[in-house]
């Protein structure tokens, strides 16, 4: 690291310290939205991406800044920091906060704030930033002191440490742990956004020096973190690997099955898993299932193993409606893993069961209909061999299970597989088919997700589905794909979102000339507004009247144009065969492909399906 004799503009070393020390802990992407206050941390982040120590995205929009960190940390697991200046630019971070929240991702957001003496005092672009987002969505808030030449030094120390506290509790610890070391005990962590506010008085440009450390303020020689906390095996988080794909794979659930926390399974026990944060926890929850022969239906986010897909439902929610098939079969133990976000048929089957278990991997639980008997920690999910040998062959509760999946793929299949694409399920069902090996698939809140889940017979073991179901709104979800391409470009990328995600999101289009660019595919599934209300009770024929204007809403906007102004390359495709063309081709930055929908068969093909299940007896 460059030295510097003098200690040069206050507010800029200690912007450099603190990044420098993010680096040292495993952070490698800054998202940052310009502006004057923020300027220390701009100098400093720039810096650091000339020196190769990190990967610096410039976003006008600090929504769009908030998301794609968000996205770049959702599936590494590695926390991404965002950079914004004082007053509104820190209300718009609130939603990928939320999601950050609910979601269990590692986001760490740095706001630059006026000095103590100019706040509360009406100064420009001063608002009250101290626990803005509030203690309950946060895993830590700090309230940095102001740089100030004479206590640099100590400064820099308190900063350096702070940063190993903000990454310890972005990634689950509890302040003071480094990545490598919750890392490595995922089954504890509770992940989540973390916010340092960061007062900078003037000057906030460079000194004569430019953008340098004084010796007082440099870390450590090793090129460590300043804080090395070794009571969980501590591993460098400088060697963590760094395949997204590879992120938490091998969850490990240390804690030893306690007596009486064992799980209801064999015949009688159906699973549910629901949203869960991390592939180490979708993969012992697969385990769990397989060696204990219990079916399951799975949110699409939450896709199986390949060794493990054997145990998966077809069609997601569609086989609760098989209800003369069900009442052959009842459901005496539900077990719940992770928090379901999806259909009100999952809700219904709750309250159905005799008893619902909730598995969850956090301090806090889903159980928004009350029914749950028992809350089991996730080492209950522990298995070995003797589970399976004493299982011993398929039994008939299993089986009967996968025989109704196979009628209803085999019901479904001639609605699916129309050539002409005309609703979502038909869409999500191509891209499936289409996407090349090793692709991941980003789905848009609303009905993208829903589409995927139950018109999917069985997700193909090469291609990485990926929701934001913290909270599933349509915020952000171009930026957060956006996100996802950057942190892992061996990966294709497909976004499918619905037309209206897609203008929610348009200024994640909005690139610089000199900024990383995402290889991004988006399918816009165009239905002309809000179509998954069209398959609720609003968008019954009796509501015909309200519906198109307050819960339709369609545009006039020409989502073509809104990305060609942007400069990307964008068209229509109406045909499975045009689709799997498109993606057949690599992409070389983003590109958009819409496809039109017929509003009212969103509606009819549900039915159809839905009555296609009924009939399985």
């Amino acid at each position: 690291m460059q030295t510097s004799p003098d200690p040069a503009t206050p507010s800029v070393v200690a912007a450099l310290a603190l990044l420098d020390e993010l680096v040292r802990l495993g952070v490698r992407h800054v998202v940052l939205a310009p502006g004057s206050r923020s300027a220390p941390l701009a100098y400093a982040a720039q810096h650091l991406e000339r020196t190769g120590a990190l990967t610096l995205h410039v976003r006008v929009d600090e929504r769009a800044a908030a998301f794609t960190a968000l996205g770049l940390a959702k599936v590494s697991r590695v926390p991404a920091a965002v950079v914004t200046t004082s007053g509104t630019a820190v209300a718009n971070l609130h939603p990928a906060v939320l999601e950050a929240d609910h979601g269990q991702v590692p986001l760490l957001l740095l706001t630059a704030d006026r000095p103590p003496e100019l706040r509360g005092v009406g100064a420009n672009q001063a608002t009250d930033q101290v626990g803005i987002f509030g203690p309950a969505r946060t895993r830590l808030f700090v309230d940095l002191e102001t740089p100030a030449g004479d206590r640099l030094a100590q400064q820099c120390a308190a900063l350096r440490t702070t940063a190993a506290r903000a990454v310890s509790a972005a990634t689950g610890g509890e302040g003071g742990e480094p990545v490598g070391a919750v890392l490595a005990h995922p089954d504890l962590a509770h992940p989540g956004p973390v916010h340092l506010n960061l007062p900078y008085r003037d000057p906030l440009v460079p000194g004569g020096e430019g953008v340098a450390l004084p010796e007082s303020c440099r870390g450590r020689d090793d090129g460590g973190p300043w804080v090395r906390d070794l009571r969980r095996g501590h591993r460098d988080p400088r060697q963590e690997n760094r395949d997204p794909r590879q992120a938490h794979h091998d969850l490990s659930l240390a804690s030893e099955r306690q007596p009486g926390t064992r799980l209801p399974d064999g015949p009688g026990t159906l699973a549910v898993i629901g949203d869960l944060p991390t592939a180490g926890h979708r993969r012992a929850a697969f385990a769990w299932a397989s060696a204990h022969g219990v079916p399951v239906l799975a949110e699409p986010g939450s896709p199986p193993p390949p060794e493990h897909a054997d145990v998966l439902l077809p069609h997601g929610t569609l086989a609760l409606h098989a209800e003369a098939w069900r009442a052959r079969h009842p459901v005496r133990s539900l077990v719940v893993i992770g928090r379901p976000t999806l259909g009100r048929q999952v809700a219904a089957l709750q309250r159905a069961a005799e008893e619902v278990h909730l598995v969850s991997e956090t301090h806090s639980w889903a159980d928004p209909t009350h029914e749950q008997a028992s809350i089991h920690p996730f080492a209950s999910l522990r298995t070995d061999p003797a589970d399976a040998a004493r299982r011993g062959p398929e039994d008939s509760w299993l089986r009967d299970w996968r025989e109704l999946g196979r009628a209803l793929a085999s019901a479904a299949g001639p609605l699916l597989q129309a050539e002409r694409l005309e609703s979502g399920m038909q869409v999500l069902a191509a891209v499936d088919r289409a996407a090349p090996p090793r692709a991941r698939v980003f789905l848009g809140s609303s009905s993208a997700a829903r589409d995927h889940h139950l018109g999917l017979a069985r997700p193909r073991a090469d291609v990485d589905v990926v929701a934001s179901r913290g909270l599933a709104g349509i915020d952000g979800c171009l930026s957060t794909a956006a996100g996802l391409a950057l942190a892992d470009p061996e990966a294709s990328t497909i976004a499918v979102v619905g037309d209206l995600t897609f203008l929610h999101d348009a200024t994640a289009l909005m690139l610089g000339p000199d900024e990383p660019v995402p290889d991004l595919t988006v399918v816009v599934l165009d239905d002309r507004g809000g179509g998954i209300f069209s398959t609720l009770e609003h968008g019954a024929p009796e509501r015909s009247a309200d519906f198109e204007r307050v819960f339709a809403t369609p545009t006039r906007s020409d989502l073509c144009a809104v990305a060609q102004a942007h400069g990307w390359p964008a068209r229509t495709v109406t045909t499975g065969a045009d689709l799997a063309a498109a993606l057949g081709e690599p992409a070389r930055g983003i590109r958009v492909l819409r496809v039109p929908l017929d509003l009212g068969r969103r509606r009819g093909d549900l039915d159809s399906l839905r009555l296609a299940a009924a009939g399985i007896d």
